[in-house]
């Protein structure tokens, strides 16, 4: 199965870059993990609306036709670990990519969750995206590991 992560960052500083290493080098051969890294649009001239009706022309951009689209947002259901790797199985199973979209600062556009099949949320609390980015591979990673029944899920 392919994954692509769609995020909204600036570039990633080294600690970001260990955590994010550490973690892909976990996951299994069988899931295929990308990312595709949009630049912020905001800009003091902007209003908080345009900003993120321009980012998500861009994530857009970066969706893959035909992947199961999944919006990460405060707004969406919670789903729980294992709830995550049922659904990663079925999506490796009916051999489906699927494509992650973590939204910039000001949240997501009715454009990009009209656009995802699912929307959802990790956590009732708010997270910085650099640091939800590593929780999401952490989960990717756990969400791997129930499917394989290893005990790193406990």
């Amino acid at each position: 199965m392919k994954c692509k992560i769609i995020s909204i960052s600036h570039k990633l500083s080294d600690w970001e870059k260990k955590a994010l290493d550490f973690y892909r080098k976990q996951i299994p051969n069988n899931v295929k993990l990308s990312f595709a890294e949009v630049k912020p649009v905001a800009s003091k001239s902007m209003s908080e609306e345009e900003t993120v009706r321009n980012e998500a022309s861009e994530i857009l951009n970066q969706i893959d036709q035909t992947a199961f689209v999944i919006l990460w947002d405060r707004k969406g259901d919670l789903i729980s670990s294992q709830s995550l790797a049922k659904l990663f199985q079925k999506k490796i199973d009916l051999s489906q990519s699927i494509n992650m979209i973590i939204g910039g600062a000001y949240g997501a556009s009715s454009q990009l969750s009209a656009k995802a099949d699912l929307v959802l949320s990790a956590s009732h609390l708010t997270f910085p995206h650099r640091l939800f980015k590593i929780l999401l591979m952490e989960q990717i990673f756990r969400a791997c590991a129930i499917n394989r029944n290893h005990p790193y899920h406990k």
